[in-house]
């Protein structure tokens, strides 16, 4: 459902599309809050699923026609949100659960906020898609992106990027936990320096870019990745690893940020096709995971993670040639 939203808000009012995808994410919240039943539930959390997709899509793409320029400094800004939302979460649930209120409240109740939210948007102006006379049919819109070797190129390095996400901290806390004997505050250790590394990255973003050329940006950022990340996860100083980890999660926040500001810049007029490619492409990806549980079953979990360790090495020579 996400690649259709995303071609849409090339089309489309991406006001509508942002509002109407908000106004079912809040419904579905509800709806998987006051239910009992698992059909249902699994209902919900579809619609909830695919509503984010037309939510998040309408958004974005509204954002890089407003933000112009400025576009790199205003994805970090929605990245830093983000990551804020991504660990206040599980906090707001595990919260409600030792409460009396419960899950199912807090399901309810941010349901109700979202309801509000999409009443927010819909009173907003976003901007209007190109006009028709300047745009191709979505078919041949998506046709010719893929016919783009530039977005090609740079979408395989963000899909091998992808790759580098929350499977990865499961693998490292099992090896830290299993191969190491490490307690499970110490194992987790790791992926809190990743995370709050995140966070420092995005919200440092303008201080740390500059006023650097962006292909530059993105290729010392991924050198950083690459090195810092066989540390984090080899090195036998707990420390040492922390502290890879979170330059790590800084440098991975950098170099996401630029490489997707300058992939959504390539074809004015067709962000979200582009943006539909990107997700098209790191769809690949998703049986990765499952090679590196193959792998530790073979290997052992340090054999696994070194599946994780080479892709920042696959990376490097595609940025490479970009910055060239």
């Amino acid at each position: 459902m996400g690649f259709v939203f995303e071609v849409a808000a090339d089309y489309v009012s991406r006001r509508w599309l942002s509002a109407l995808g908000a106004l079912s994410y809040g419904a579905a919240m509800i709806a998987f809050g006051l239910s009992d039943s698992i059909v249902l539930m699994t209902a919900a959390a579809f619609v909830w699923g695919a509503s984010s997709d037309a939510f998040a899509h309408g958004a974005e793409v509204a954002l890089v026609d407003l933000a112009g320029d400025e576009l790199a400094n205003a994805l970090a800004k929605l990245n830093t949100w983000s990551s804020i939302g991504e660990l206040l979460g599980p906090v707001t649930l595990a919260v409600a659960s030792t409460l009396v209120v419960g899950w199912r409240s807090a399901f309810v109740g941010l349901g109700v906020i979202m309801l509000g939210y999409a009443a927010l948007l819909a009173s907003q102006r976003f901007p209007p898609p190109h006009p028709g006379e300047h745009r191709p049919s979505p078919v041949a819109g998506v046709l010719a992106v893929l016919s783009d070797r530039r977005v090609v190129v740079l979408a395989i390095s963000m899909g091998l990027f992808s790759l580098l996400d929350e499977p990865l901290a499961g693998f490292l806390i099992a090896f830290n936990e299993h191969v190491r004997r490490e307690t499970a505050v110490i194992a987790n250790a790791a992926i809190l320096a990743w995370t709050l590394g995140q966070l420092a990255g995005f919200a440092a973003y303008d201080r740390i870019t500059g006023e650097r050329r962006p292909e530059l940006v993105v290729l010392v950022s991924a050198v950083i990745t690459g090195v810092a990340l066989p540390i984090a996860v080899f090195a036998p100083w707990l420390l040492l690893r922390i502290a890879a980890m979170a330059a790590f999660g800084a440098a991975g926040a950098v170099f996401y940020v630029t490489l997707n500001a300058k992939v959504l810049a390539l074809r004015p007029g067709q962000v979200g096709s582009v943006s539909a490619v990107v997700s098209l492409i790191g769809m690949v990806g998703m049986g990765f995971p499952g090679v590196v549980g193959a792998a530790c079953d073979a290997f052992g979990l340090a054999g696994g993670l070194l599946l994780y360790v080479a892709v920042p090495v696959l990376i490097l020579p595609l940025v490479a040639r970009n910055a060239r």
